[in-house]
């Protein structure tokens, strides 16, 4: 019945009903709550779906461990949006849960770009994408990309100074290109 998705997700809801529990062990209303709760605005949020492709906005996910954690909640295949400004992260993590068998696609954006794409590339994977800065044009991409059961992704391991004035803004610029998909 937990809307949410991700086994992190899966672990934070076992935390809360842990605590909620000391303070009333009422478990219709924990049940109530757990059902009709869907998370909050750019935290793996399902924009929409479009042909069969879902698109997700987790433009919260400003790490690549983040980034890792979203990639790993969905089992569909995936095309990946990824980069942004430089927090001097290590992305070798990252890059490897991106070359994973479902990764059918990946988009670099933003200043870090460059070094995902190259760090992609010496790993053998060469469905990339990049220099795009636009976030209409981000999203056009990954619809022409996407197929039919996939997911897009919008979890960029990065902050999004750069290209957008913070997450909430590159969030909301993924929601309202993905809204005007027709």
């Amino acid at each position: 019945e937990i809307k949410l998705i991700g086994e992190h997700n899966q672990q934070n809801v076992c935390a809360a009903v842990t605590a909620v529990w000391q303070i009333t062990p009422d478990l219709g209303a924990i049940r109530k709550v757990l059902a009709s709760f869907s998370g909050l605005p750019h935290r793996l949020e399902l924009v929409r779906e479009v042909d069969g492709v879902k698109y997700y906005d987790d433009s919260f996910g400003t790490t690549p461990q983040t980034a890792i954690v979203a990639m790993k909640a969905l089992v569909q295949p995936q095309v990946l949006i990824l980069g942004g400004s430089d927090k001097g992260l290590a992305f070798e993590p990252m890059v490897e849960e991106a070359i994973k068998d479902r990764t059918r696609h990946v988009i670099t954006i933003g200043q870090t770009g460059s070094k995902i794409e190259q760090m992609l590339r010496e790993r053998g994977f060469d469905k990339i994408t990049a220099g795009l800065s636009k976030m209409t044009d981000i999203v056009a991409e990954a619809r022409k990309v996407a197929r039919a059961g996939d997911v897009v992704l919008l979890s960029t391991g990065c902050a999004s100074f750069g290209l957008f004035h913070d997450y909430k803004d590159r969030g909301d610029q993924f929601k309202v290109a993905v809204q005007s998909l027709s």
